[in-house]
């Protein structure tokens, strides 16, 4: 027996640093901790030992001289990869990364890249989308190339302007004529139809489907109506849909000073706070549906693509136009009709009608929207840092470049991240280190739009990044707030995203003074997701102290000692952990995710502690710019330097690390959760449908068997062997593909993962299996849906099947 021995790590799982080693520099030796005992050497036992060594340095110098051949070198490349296929990570990478990092580098990048105006499609997006080029192969990337797209997007007419009135029989009562600037583009609705409906108005509050069947209740007909709403709770394009379900004629969007400029606070709007103005509107796509380019759903928009005719497109129906909230006060204010709600009363100083007739019988409004529909080339950006050991696995960066107006939050904050860490890997690569997998930097076109350009990059990449991808961090909305860090992931990086912001230190004084030290720590405080120990897979590791009792384990760990499987379960199984938001298709993320099976991660700074929005007032128009970022929302640019960090440290574990970080017992415990929240919602329903319920948690059982089997083998495995290595982050990279069906969800063929992607019935939230939630949310519209009741039970199949498949890839081979 011999003494083993492994790294010394403290009780948080970090690397002892504070021990000082001779000359050596903090950092450069690892101190290691005996695991069993000494074992006494006799004289005989140095003197073999001695000639042990010799053979070793012998050895060692004849693959040395070998490799130093350039002949040999040349002729046996395989060997050469071999020596590093099985090398552990550096783990003081980490520390290089985030001392490199520079807030001063950051916002001059932000600077830079939101001075002028630069929507989708312009010259001014094309001219940035070349400096990003040049930057990137000045920062020693190994290749960097632009990919064109053909595709169709949505534009003001800048000769006629888009009109909301309120008008007689022979006058025109109030005009409200959209207004752009010298470099900008007024506030428009993309993709709304254009033409001319006149009709009655109608207030529906925030045009969420309760909304709506509030309406109903009091008799009151919908069909035909002109609607205004408020815009903060749902997104626009999801309150147009809503409109659409009800045959609306129209629909204005207007952001009520409640959620804008509150009167409460009595604050001066922008330019002296970063509240909103009363004359200005925001301009926000509404078609988002996953589809990428219109006209080539599922298909890549190259130049030679085949096209839908636009008479064919899925695009919106309803007349769509943004107005101010100082707009619509004159509407609003001049509507009779049933006093609205308490909970919908905003905050002008007056009594909210519903309509839909006016204090003037006579009064009517017209909606006039001259939007025109227009190919164009967007353009994005990929540039490459090939690994050194699997270069066939791409971990993916990417952000947004576009925007609506300047974008210095949105846009420009993911971009300026994008460069920063392009020029401190780039020095990493110069001072000789290179990632184990390849990293790909993407710099993407027409986000805004309808996530455009990473879809058609993602549909023209498919087939290659199944085999290949292992996950996709995004980098957009960088800062909005300096509350906490906001995260949406899929459940494979919940640990590397943990782990990430236990690294980086909290940029707030005030926090870290109060012991806040760590991003991490300030992330369990503002959003605690706390949960229930009797609903948790393997409770007793719910708490941070040692088990002596495994009896509920599957597998048994060897002398209870700290492993890699005693630490994913202890860390997925704690009752406190940070709140992680459920997928949703708000960001470039989704599609990847959704679409394509890839974990993938999005993580902003909010200003919002409720965690309800992570947007900010002056989001989408032309006030969001550089003064606003300076001077209202990070002013020494500390928390874009931190996110930057962040995205930093996840990109070098993912890239980096020898096995890919990824904890199964997250996705099992999710897949519990999800089951238990179905289980108590929705049982009976389930079984008025003839469903055995049984057969759902079996798979899932089967799964986190599957989980604890793979783990458990996972640290016991022979490190020497390349090819072990190799198999085993196949499967974890596999996984997430596992749980896609080509059919995607009933009611959406574009969301093929059908156990994360988000509800159609925007109900995410309730962390239910989606399409389950949108056939019981159907029926509860419609009870004599038999097509709902139908599909209840063929989802119901495909859900369990998809979960066995998934054990099945984690099975040992």
């Amino acid at each position: 027996m011999t003494a083993q021995y492994r790294p010394y790590r403290n009780e948080d799982g970090m690397e002892a640093e504070q021990v000082t080693w001779g000359d050596q520099e903090v950092g450069d030796v690892e101190i290691y901790q005996r695991t069993t005992e000494a074992i006494r050497v006799s004289n005989r036992n140095l003197v073999v030992g001695g000639i042990g060594i010799g053979l070793i340095g012998a050895l060692l110098g004849l693959i040395v001289g070998y490799f130093a051949h350039s002949e040999h070198s040349a002729c046996v490349p395989s060997m050469s990869v071999a020596l590093h296929s099985v090398q552990e990570a550096n783990p003081y990478v980490r520390r290089k990364i985030s001392q490199m990092v520079s807030n001063e580098e950051i916002e001059k990048y932000i600077k830079a890249y939101s001075q002028e105006a630069h929507v989708a499609g312009s010259s001014i997006d094309r001219h940035f989308a070349k400096n990003i080029k040049s930057e990137w192969m000045k920062h020693g990337m190994d290749s960097v190339e632009i990919a064109e797209y053909n595709v169709l997007l949505s534009y003001p007419d800048k000769e006629k302007s888009n009109i909301v009135k309120i008008i007689n029989q022979n006058n025109d009562i109030l005009t409200i004529e959209s207004q752009g600037g010298k470099n900008f583009n007024p506030a428009f609705s993309p993709y709304s139809r254009a033409g001319i409906v006149t009709g009655n108005l109608l207030y529906v509050n925030y045009g969420q489907t309760a909304d709506f069947q509030y309406l109903k209740s009091l008799d009151i007909p919908l069909e035909g109506k002109i609607f205004i709403a408020r815009h903060w709770k749902l997104p626009a394009d999801e309150i147009v849909w809503n409109a659409q379900e009800v045959k609306a004629a129209g629909l204005i969007l207007y952001p009520d000073p409640q959620n804008y400029n509150p009167s409460i606070l009595n604050s001066v709007p922008y330019p002296t706070s970063w509240w909103l103005p009363q004359n200005i509107a925001r301009t926000d796509s509404i078609l988002w549906n996953g589809a990428g380019d219109p006209l080539t759903p599922g298909y890549p928009a190259r130049h030679d693509a085949n096209r839908l005719s636009i008479s064919m497109a899925t695009l919106p129906g309803v007349i769509v136009q943004p107005i101010s909230y100082g707009n619509a006060f004159k509407l609003l204010s001049s509507l009779e009709g049933h006093e609205a709600p308490k909970e919908w009363q905003g905050d002008f100083n007056f009594t909210y009608k519903l309509g839909p007739s006016f204090k003037d019988p006579s009064w009517k409004v017209q909606m006039q929207v001259n939007n025109q529909l227009v190919n164009k080339t967007i353009y994005n950006v990929v540039g490459t840092i090939r690994g050194k050991t699997e270069p066939d696995r791409y971990v993916i960066i990417g952000g947004h470049r576009d925007a609506w107006a300047y974008g210095a939050i949105d846009g420009a904050g993911g971009t300026a991240a994008l460069l920063e860490l392009s020029r401190v890997y780039g020095r990493l690569l110069k001072e000789g280190w290179r990632p184990r997998r390849t990293i790909m930097f993407c710099s993407w076109g027409a986000e805004e739009h309808n996530l455009i350009g990473s879809t058609e990059w993602l549909e023209d990449n498919l087939k290659l990044l199944h085999g290949r991808a292992v996950a996709y961090v995004n980098a957009d909305i960088l800062v909005a707030g300096n509350a906490s860090i906001r995260v949406v992931a899929s459940p494979l990086l919940y640990n590397t995203v943990f782990n990430a912001t236990k690294e980086v230190t909290n940029p707030n004084d005030h926090d870290r003074a109060e012991g806040l030290k760590t991003v991490y720590d300030a992330w369990l405080m503002s959003f605690p997701n706390k949960r229930n120990l009797s609903n948790l897979l393997y409770p007793k590791y719910s708490h941070p102290t040692i088990i002596d009792d495994f009896e509920d384990l599957p597998i048994k760990t060897v002398l209870n000692q700290s492993s890699l499987l005693d630490s994913y379960v202890r860390n997925s199984m704690q009752l406190v952990r940070p709140k992680i938001r459920e997928m949703d298709m708000r960001g470039n993320y989704a599609p990847f995710f959704i679409h394509a099976g890839i974990p993938a991660i999005d993580i902003s700074y909010v200003h919002d502690s409720t965690m309800s929005s992570s947007s900010y007032p002056l989001h989408h128009t032309e006030y969001d710019n550089f003064d606003l970022v300076k001077h209202f929302i990070d002013p020494n640019f500390k928390y874009h330097a931190t996110v930057t960090k962040i995205l930093g440290e996840l990109l070098r574990d993912l890239s980096d690390s020898l096995f890919l970080p990824f904890n199964l017992f997250d996705y099992a415990q999710i897949l519990q959760d999800f089951y238990i929240n179905l289980n108590s919602k929705m049982k009976v329903s389930m079984e008025e449908h003839g469903i055995n319920m049984n057969h759902l948690e079996f798979a899932i059982r089967n799964f986190s068997s599957a989980a604890m089997k793979f783990h458990s083998a996972q640290e016991k495995v022979d490190l020497s062997d390349p090819m072990t290595v190799r198999r085993i982050n196949d499967q974890l990279l596999l996984l997430e593909r596992a749980f896609l069906d080509p059919n995607g969800l009933p009611r959406n063929p574009y969301k093929k993962h059908i156990v994360m992607s988000p509800s159609e019935s925007y109900l995410s939230s309730s962390s239910i299996f989606p399409g389950l939630l949108d056939e019981f949310s159907n029926l509860e519209l419609f009870p004599q849906d038999t097509e709902s009741s139908e599909l209840i039970k063929a989802h119901f199949s495909v859900l369990v099947f998809t979960i066995q498949s998934a054990a099945k890839i984690i099975q040992n081979v």
